[in-house]
């Protein structure tokens, strides 16, 4: 885009990057110039991966291949994702012209401080559940001797309240993605 011309994108408040098909930035909107602290003159053609670190990088990969190895053109990936602990709510979509796909488009909608911190929250807990899990599968399959009984009973409750944890988990995680 040259520097004289303007794009209805360079008026939406939110940030927006536009790829081409070898994945390098294209466009960036000023939104995402200010959210992310780089002027378009210094990220245009560089690897769209570039702009993100960890777990974002791949989140944005895995959805530009999924998008751009779609076989319908009505297809779009959203995910959510963290960046300097700013959370967003990406939706990435193709870019395509009269040739077919051109590209890819990537619109970031900002979510609260709030609702970043819980995603990110819910993301973190499933580990330690999942090792409690593994933990009371252990000890039940040990238990012997004349107070096996009341260990069993034992497991069996933590593992009802474990269930309780997860289903909640699980409830703030869906009620986040309805958002």
């Amino acid at each position: 885009m040259s520097a004289g011309s303007r794009s209805l994108l360079d008026f939406i408040q939110t940030p927006v990057m536009v790829g081409d098909p070898d994945g390098c930035v294209v466009y960036v909107n000023p939104a995402f110039e200010t959210d992310f602290r780089v002027p378009l003159e210094e990220v245009a053609g560089q690897p769209r991966a570039n702009l993100f670190a960890g777990g974002g990088r791949e989140a944005v990969l895995r959805a530009v291949v999924r998008v751009c190895g779609s076989q319908s053109t009505t297809d779009a990936e959203r995910f959510s994702l963290l960046v300097d602990d700013r959370g967003y709510k990406v939706l990435a979509s193709a870019v395509e012209a009269e040739g077919g796909r051109v590209g890819v488009i990537l619109l970031l909608v900002r979510e609260s401080a709030g609702e970043a911190r819980v995603q990110s929250f819910g993301r973190e807990i499933q580990t330690p559940l999942d090792e409690l899990s593994a933990c009371l599968a252990s000890i039940a399959e040990h238990a012997t001797g004349p107070d096996s009984q009341a260990q069993r009973i034992a497991i069996a409750d933590g593992v009802r309240c474990l269930d309780r944890v997860r289903k909640w988990a699980d409830g703030v995680a869906a009620s986040l993605k309805k958002g």
